[in-house]
Formats: structure tokens, sequence, C-alpha cells
């Protein structure tokens, strides 16, 4: 009798352990509230379903995007995402996901505790609330565009050689010089600045990126430069596609901070009387 239920124990155990991984694959995560053309699911079990509307998405599933297709994803922990077509999309963890390939636009709500990432091929991206594009194709080769907020990039391999231009500093002499031609200064400027530009190099493992401007990447080395015309444009055809949707998401996002900034208020205002005490009681 106690051989067979010491036979029985490690069956249950590898049973129980098995039901628990399909709980939290199916840890729902989010909603997909828009799709166009061809649109896949791949489920943690590799079960293959095309979304033809709403449909909610969990940990553990890929969303890819077919030629032509596109999708808009609201996600629990504070994130949109859209995707442009043939583009894949990996939802993992919460506050992580994995852009596979593609032209992704993502735009994240300010949070005040934990961390948010996105993990491409060629970096780790560490977000605070922002907008920023990530590309990775034959077309394209592999960029950020960064339109507003801050972002942290980390190699996943070597040190990154990070090709930045800046302006030479010397456009105090450069305005005297043109003083009887004012009207016309801030023309003549922006062409005096473009082929003035110098560039520095430096080796990092990781770096901030600021806003308005794109990064490219080609194996370890980075170039960044100012947003131009064209990645200015691809930020409203991605918002384009969501159009209200997008317009809510971030109607909520600015709530969420105004009630986290309200929240860490109070919390900050109950902690001044125990301050108080416990220097009453030293």
């Amino acid at each position: 009798m106690f051989q067979r239920i010491a036979l029985l124990t490690p069956v249950l155990m590898l049973s129980l352990i098995m039901q628990t991984d399909l709980a939290l694959a199916d840890e729902d995560r989010g909603l997909i509230l828009k799709t166009t053309g061809v649109v896949k699911i791949v489920n943690a079990q590799g079960g293959v379903r095309e979304v033809t509307g709403s449909e909610a998405i969990n940990e553990s599933d890929t969303v890819s995007t077919g030629e032509g297709g596109q999708a808009v994803v609201k996600f629990n922990d504070g994130a949109l995402s859209i995707l442009d077509e043939n583009s894949i999309l990996k939802v993992e963890k919460k506050n992580w996901l994995s852009h596979i390939g593609g032209k992704i636009y993502f735009t994240f709500r300010k949070v005040f505790s934990g961390s948010q990432q996105v993990k491409a091929k060629f970096s780790t991206i560490g977000i605070r609330g922002t907008t920023f594009i990530v590309t990775d194709n034959e077309d394209e080769g592999q960029s950020v565009a960064l339109q507003e907020g801050k972002l942290e990039i980390e190699s996943p391999g070597d040190d990154y050689e990070i090709h930045r231009q800046r302006p030479v500093k010397d456009f105090e002499s450069f305005k005297r010089e043109a003083a009887e031609a004012r009207e016309a200064l801030q023309k003549e400027y922006e062409g005096y600045k473009k082929k003035t530009m110098e560039e520095f190099v430096e080796y990092k493992k990781s770096f901030s990126m600021e806003a308005n401007h794109v990064i490219r990447f080609d194996g370890n080395r980075v170039d960044e430069a100012e947003m131009g015309e064209q990645d200015a444009a691809a930020f409203s055809d991605f918002e384009a596609v969501a159009g209200d949707m997008l317009e809510s998401f971030r109607r909520q996002s600015q709530e969420h901070g105004e009630q986290q900034e309200e929240k860490q208020k109070e919390e900050i205002e109950e902690e001044k009387p125990r301050k108080g005490w416990r220097h009453f009681f030293d």
C-alpha cells in the first residue's frame, strides 16, 4: 500500500506542476482592440488562432500581422502597442514585451513602481512613461525612434559603439557675422548647423536616449541623430490607425498619473507624523 502511494506521489506532483504552468501561461494580459488584414495569435502551447475583432491576450501569447495587417493592443499594465504589417510581438511577464520583428509603436503611461521594458534582438529598452517606435526589418534595418519621454538602451552583448552628432559651439560668432541680415538668421543658422556638426564616438554597455531622436543599429554600431520628417510621419501614421482608442488611452494614463501623484503626496503626509514621534522617543 505504502509503495503504491510512494509511486503515485511523484505523478500527482508532476500533474500539479503542469497545471500550475498552464494557469500561469493563461494569465490575462490585455486585449486586442482592433485589427485589419490577417492577425494571428500563437499561444504558449503552440495553438494558432486568427483574430478578426476584439480578443483577450494572455501571458506567453505571440501576436503577428501578415501582409497588409495591423493590430492595436492594450495591456493591463499600462501600455498600448500598434503593430504594422509583417510584425511580431510576444507578450511576456508583467511589464515585459518582446519585439520579435517588424515595426511596432509603443506608448507607456507613467508608473511609480516597478520597471517596464521592451526586449528586441539588438537591445533591451527600459521605459518610464514614453512613446517610441521599434523597427527591425529588411527594408528599414534596426532602429528606435523616440517621440517623447526617455529610454534606457542596453546592449544584449558587447558594448555599443555610439556615434552622435553635436553642433560646434561657435554660434555666437556666426550670429555676429550675420547681424546685418537678422531677418534671415534662423534659416541661415539651420544650414550652418548642418554643416558644422561634429561626430563623437563612445563605447558603452548602456546609454540614455532623449526625445525627438532616432538611433539606428548596425551590429554593435549605433548612430544617433535628431528625428527627421520621415520618422515623425511614422508616428502620425500609427496614431491614425488607433484613432480614438489612443486618445482614450492617453486620457486614462493622465488620470492614472494624477491619482498616483496624489497617492504619493498622501503617503508623504502620513509619514511626517510618524517621523516626528520617532524623533520624540529618540
